[in-house]
Formats: structure tokens, C-alpha cells, sequence
């Protein structure tokens, strides 16, 4: 197990620059406070296709969950050492950074809006594998007395 960070090497086209960048990103860029391993991030970074802010959010859910284990202790209320508080701001910095990872991949409400292309309706509409809809734009007009019909919308769509 190895630990590493270069300040100098921040980035996301290489695996090195990825590593150095989730460090930063979570903190742990103490050589005397290593909260994680270089494999640990490269793991993170695989499990989120290199999205150096999802690894970032897991690799907190991880330090989280290591802070869980251990117990809050206390000595004479001089010394003590407070570790579910910890955990609580590693799960709130993953909550943060996750959000941050959402507004970079323009997903920051999680909908995508898709086939609102006419083309792509159309070549939808052409499917015949494609389940025909309940109903459709113009369904009620009556070409004969005068309602519109739109030639050039299969299907009333």
C-alpha cells in the first residue's frame, strides 16, 4: 500500500493527475494524516469511470465508514477524540462533493430530457417495434369538417 501526492499534478487526463486531484478534493493531502491509499482512490476512480468528483464522494463514504468503527473516547475531559463527528463530515462532504460532481456532468437535477428532436420523434414513430401511444395531438379533428391535419406528423404526433 502506498500513499502520494504531487500539488504540482493536478489534473484528469492522466491516472497520477486523478489521484492528486481526488486527494485535494476530500483533504487528504497531509503525508502525517493519510486518511486513504493510492490503491483505495485508483478502486473509487475505477468504480466511477475516472470521475474524479464521484471518487471523490465515495472515497469520503469510505473514510466515513472507517471513522463508524471506532469509538468517541475521552480522557479526564482533557483528551478526546470525537470520531462520529468525523464520520458525519466525511458523509457531508460527500453529499457535497457529489453535488459538485452533478453541476460538472450538467446533471445537477438529475432529469434528461430525450427524443424532444422532431426527427428523433418521427424516426420513433416509424418503429414498428414501437408501442402505438393512447393518444396523439390532433386525434380529435375531424379533417372532413374542416380540422387541421398536420401530413408531415405520423400518427397525429
Amino acid at each position: 500500500m502506498s500513499w502520494s501526492y504531487d500539488p504540482n499534478n493536478l489534473n484528469t487526463t492522466s491516472a497520477s493527475g486523478r489521484l492528486n486531484t481526488v486527494r485535494l478534493i476530500i483533504g487528504d493531502t497531509d503525508s502525517s494524516d493519510e486518511l486513504v491509499q493510492n490503491e483505495e482512490i485508483a478502486f473509487a476512480l475505477s468504480q466511477s469511470n475516472d470521475n474524479v468528483y464521484y471518487a471523490g464522494a465515495l472515497v469520503c463514504r469510505l473514510v466515513a465508514a472507517k471513522f463508524s468503527r471506532l469509538v468517541d473516547t475521552s480522557l479526564d475531559n482533557a483528551i478526546s477524540a470525537k470520531y462520529s463527528t468525523r464520520a458525519k463530515q466525511y458523509q457531508q462532504l460527500a453529499v457535497q462533493i457529489e453535488n459538485q460532481a452533478k453541476k460538472a456532468s450538467g446533471k445537477s437535477i438529475g432529469v434528461f430530457a430525450g427524443g424532444i428532436l422532431r426527427g428523433d420523434m418521427f424516426e420513433a414513430n416509424e418503429d414498428p417495434t414501437r408501442v402505438r401511444p393512447a393518444f396523439g395531438v390532433n386525434q380529435f379533428d375531424n379533417v372532413e369538417a374542416g380540422g387541421t391535419f398536420i401530413p408531415d406528423q405520423p400518427d397525429g404526433i
